[in-house]
């Protein structure tokens, strides 16, 4: 599905909404299905500038895959010592 998104992404629907406390978001659709909710945005401009950086960068962003459950990150000792340095 990312896939499809990134290839033809004009094919989904993203739908602007307004929330409870007066944010701004959208929905990513596909055949009625919601496959994403946007955050929050104070303005309705701010809004229409997250929706243009998607359709800017959609077909060169990179996608990270952990259905397999496999861990990209190495293990936390490895990245912290038990000794913090100040």
């Amino acid at each position: 599905m990312i896939q499809a998104f990134q290839v033809q992404w004009e094919r989904f629907t993203l739908t602007q909404s307004k929330a409870s406390g007066g944010k701004f978001f959208f929905r990513l659709t596909k055949d009625g299905l919601v496959l994403a909710t946007s955050r929050k945005y104070t303005t309705e401009r701010l809004l229409q500038k997250g929706i243009e950086e998607i359709a800017r960068s959609i077909a060169k962003a990179e996608v990270l895959d952990f259905s397999d459950q496999e861990s990209i990150f190495p293990d936390a000792a490895m990245v912290f010592s038990e000794e913090e340095t100040i």
